[in-house]
């Protein structure tokens, strides 16, 4: 299952451009509160979830970059690596999107574990890029390079809750 992860990044590399319009506040809420038990039950902070659903789709259940889709811009491949389900129309439900999406970075979390290498900051670099770059770059923070976002920045930086959670 973690093999493809390792291959491919589960978000697009480049060219992602958020919607223009962020979501309202009771659909962030609603993300926030789904994010929460799923991310709890996989041992990812959902904090970081939080923040990584920012940076690649600003909320919108329906963005799309490259081959990303959703709100955690999952490609096919990562899909396929992680779920069971169809990947088209599944990937535009947004808690389809967001468990995939936690399975993908709690595998990733569990390759990056067993390396001895696992930081916040790798596994959005793992997620972002694929274990294969991060580890074919040593896992070394200065040969990845550093998002524009400000959110994914950051993410890369080691803010594992750089967003304050909608209330």
């Amino acid at each position: 299952m973690a093999s493809v992860l390792m291959l491919v990044g589960c978000a697009p590399r480049t060219g992602h451009v958020p919607a223009d319009l962020p979501a309202t506040l009771e659909a962030r809420r609603e993300i926030w509160a789904a994010i929460q038990p799923m991310a709890a039950a996989r041992g990812i902070e959902p904090g970081f979830v939080y923040a990584v659903v920012k940076a690649e789709s600003n909320f919108d259940p329906h963005a799309r970059s490259g081959d990303g889709r959703g709100l955690m811009q999952i490609k096919p491949e990562c899909w396929r690596a992680v779920s069971s389900l169809p990947y088209e129309p599944t990937v535009w439900d947004g808690r389809a999107n967001l468990s995939v999406g936690i399975d993908a970075l709690a595998a990733i979390k569990q390759s990056l574990t067993a390396k001895g290498v696992f930081s916040y900051p790798m596994l959005w670099a793992g997620y972002r890029y694929g274990l294969v770059y991060v580890g074919a770059r040593g896992f070394d923070p200065s040969r990845i390079p550093r998002p524009s976002d400000p959110v994914a920045l950051e993410l890369w930086s080691g803010a594992v809750h750089p967003l304050a959670p909608p209330l």
